[in-house]
């Protein structure tokens, strides 16, 4: 890659595994690489909006690092128990006849008031970075790319994990995380104009075999989601050849939902960047 060419950046989801994106911008910056375009889904959408509507990244990783960030959202310790929550939830719904959106989301509604104060209130069409939320559309399975309104309503649409958080409602359609259809945006960085691009994949192995029902649901969803992504790359592969880099930063043993491992994360980031800048520019 060159300096000076218009460089895009795609940050992919991963839970707490994404606070890796931290690591890798602040050590961009600091080489004095601006990227210039901006994609992202799930937590690269929460890390990307910081970084887009201008926050100053280390000392927001500082802040960060002295928040129970799971106490401030509501989250359970493991993904088995949201999915166990979520489904409790589901079924008292259901003995009062009252559908999920009349039940509204307390979780939601903590993670857009904290999104608010963290994009500054700040809306897509005031930003000077071009850049892009990807979500899923609920009811069609199609992927959304929000780029209007304020960004902290694209933002917990992208980042709205089935489960823990409820859909996003935007322009009559229910948004739910964009990882479902999109976990590396590359295309996404690309359409809004970036020559070049760096992906930042969060994204874990499989690991082992799941022991509980819960589990093995949850690992179906992950086998497609690793294939999607997979085929997803490959095409940006051909189209990009040598002008796309893929870092992949050591987080895989980083759970899901395990934020108060920030500091770990920022830091594998910041590594990764690292070996990435020496070799590629």
């Amino acid at each position: 890659m060159k300096r000076g060419v218009p460089l895009g950046v795609a940050l992919g989801g991963g839970g707490a595994r994404g606070f890796a994106h931290f690591g890798v911008l602040i050590e961009l910056l600091e080489a004095g690489i601006r990227p210039e375009f901006v994609a992202w889904t799930s937590m690269g959408a929460i890390v990307g909006a910081a970084y887009a509507v201008g926050q100053d990244l280390p000392q927001l990783v500082r802040v960060l690092g002295h928040l129970e960030l799971k106490k401030v959202f509501g989250v359970p310790e493991s993904y088995d128990r949201v999915v166990g929550q979520a489904l409790a939830e589901s079924l008292w719904g259901r003995l009062r006849n009252r559908p999920w959106w009349e039940e509204g989301s307390p979780r939601l509604s903590r993670l857009r008031e904290f999104l608010k104060l963290f994009t500054k209130e700040m809306w897509f069409e005031d930003l000077e970075i071009p850049f892009v939320a990807v979500a899923a559309d609920l009811a069609t399975g199609e992927e959304v790319r929000v780029n209007e309104g304020a960004v902290h309503h694209g933002v917990a649409a992208s980042a709205a994990l089935p489960g823990l958080f409820g859909p996003v409602q935007w322009r009559k359609r229910y948004l739910v995380d964009g990882g479902l259809v999109n976990n590396l945006p590359v295309d996404a960085v690309e359409e809004l104009g970036a020559r070049s691009v760096l992906a930042v994949n969060v994204s874990a192995s499989l690991g082992p075999v799941p022991k509980t029902l819960v589990g093995l649901a949850l690992r179906a969803q992950e086998i497609t989601a690793h294939e999607l992504g997979r085929v997803k790359l490959d095409l940006a592969r051909g189209r990009l050849g040598p002008r796309l880099a893929v870092i992949h930063p050591d987080v895989d043993e980083i759970g899901l939902l395990e934020f108060e491992r920030l500091d770990e994360a920022v830091e594998a980031g910041r590594e990764s960047a690292r070996a990435a800048i020496s070799r590629l520019w």
